[in-house]
């Protein structure tokens, strides 16, 4: 069990890039490394069991239940999460991705003048106008693309190639070396999305039947418990395994930052989905003191609700930072103990026995400009109470 457990905070504490299966079609925001997701879900479930994340975010937990012989359910209140975790997760044929590579290496990059309707779309404030007008053209030719889940991969594809060429980026990528590195890009993500299926077949999961081994809901866990084909799918879950938003600190889920001054909801546009929230909604509140007791009302909501939703004996594993670990860890607690739960003191019962890793190149900040703390995710295990 000790061997187990420094295994567990030895791959916590990885700092290896985020790779494998279909992890890197889009950076979101606060996610964890997937082999301490995979160690997790190794040690506290078994093959066939359910395993859930209520704020599944990219859908690392979803990926690597699915990899490793496990059912998946996951929620979230924001459609891009769901749409990119729903793209990770669909497998496709040879036909589709020839169709799409053939879409791709078709692609003008001397098109003509996008059309105001176009150009004036609220998702594509302050996107560089040479950038704007080469994605404006592509975007129009994803519905020449046969079937759903072609176009999907496509806007998938155009929201990475976005983030790359976008996000936290000074100088303006030409089009002709966009099109050159949505066509990489496309390659690797049709890599990643073979070796998904290949670990998939070698639990005994037919390439046809990974979609039907994981339910995604957009929406809260609430809304989800409310629908019967999602709750009815699955057994109960054994494990739940996610990262939670993170009280006091300031996370872009929604927006990319434009040359380090600016913000854009153009990931929006590119997947087809409605920009409709600020960041206070999906962080459960803002950094405002009114906005933590939000946080914590909501948080405790949430969990209390899933009690509804896994078995009695399902351990919870979070991972989450603090703008002010100090006082806002506790309160944490506080709010688990009150949704019905306990905490599994595997690590210890202080502050400084749980076990927490540093994350390199945070994009983020807390309200406290000099405060790090944001940087370090605490690991917290809990069950709800008999």
């Amino acid at each position: 069990m000790i061997d187990a457990q420094n295994r567990l905070v030895e791959l916590l504490q990885s700092r290896h890039p985020v790779e494998g299966f279909t992890h890197n079609f889009y950076r979101y925001p606060a996610r964890f490394a997937p082999e301490f997701a995979r160690e997790a879900i190794m040690q506290f479930s078994s093959e066939g069991d359910c395993v859930l994340d209520a704020f599944m975010g990219g859908g690392t937990t979803i990926v690597e239940a699915i990899s490793t012989g496990r059912t998946a359910l996951g929620t979230d209140i924001n459609p891009l999460a769901h749409f990119v975790a729903t793209v990770k997760t669909t497998p496709l044929s040879f036909r589709d991705q020839e169709g799409i590579l053939v879409w791709a290496e078709g692609l003008s990059v001397d098109g003509e003048s996008p059309q105001q309707s176009f150009v004036s779309d609220p998702r594509l404030k302050n996107v560089p106008a040479e950038l704007r007008d080469f994605l404006i053209s592509v975007v129009s030719t994803v519905t020449q693309l046969e079937f759903p889940r072609q176009r999907h991969f496509a806007r998938c594809a155009l929201v990475k190639l976005g983030q790359w060429a976008i996000d936290c980026r000074r100088d303006v990528p030409s089009p002709k070396t966009m099109k050159a590195q949505l066509i990489k890009q496309i390659f690797d993500m049709f890599a990643g999305l073979n070796e998904l299926v290949q670990a998939a077949e070698s639990q005994g999961i037919a390439k046809n039947k990974i979609t039907a081994r994981r339910k995604l809901y957009y929406g809260t866990v609430k809304e989800a418990i409310r629908d019967k084909s999602l709750t009815h799918l699955f057994p109960r879950p054994k494990l739940v395994l996610t990262s939670p938003p993170y009280p006091g600190v300031h996370i872009l889920y929604h927006r990319w930052q434009v040359s380090g001054r600016h913000e854009t909801p153009v990931p929006y546009w590119l997947a087809g989905l409605r920009d409709g929230h600020g960041e206070s909604f999906y962080t459960l509140g803002g950094r405002s003191k009114k906005g933590l007791e939000e946080y914590f009302v909501k948080l405790t909501k949430t969990f209390d609700d899933l009690r509804q939703l896994i078995e009695p004996s399902a351990v919870v594993i979070q991972l989450v930072a603090f703008s002010d670990p100090d006082t806002q860890l506790p309160t944490f607690l506080n709010a688990m103990h009150f949704a019905g739960y306990e905490e599994i003191k595997l690590f210890g019962t202080s502050k400084s026995e749980r076990p927490f890793r540093q994350v390199p190149n945070r994009k983020w900040y807390t309200q406290l400009g000099l405060n790090q703390c944001a940087s370090n995710e605490i690991l917290l295990f809990h069950r709800p109470r008999p």
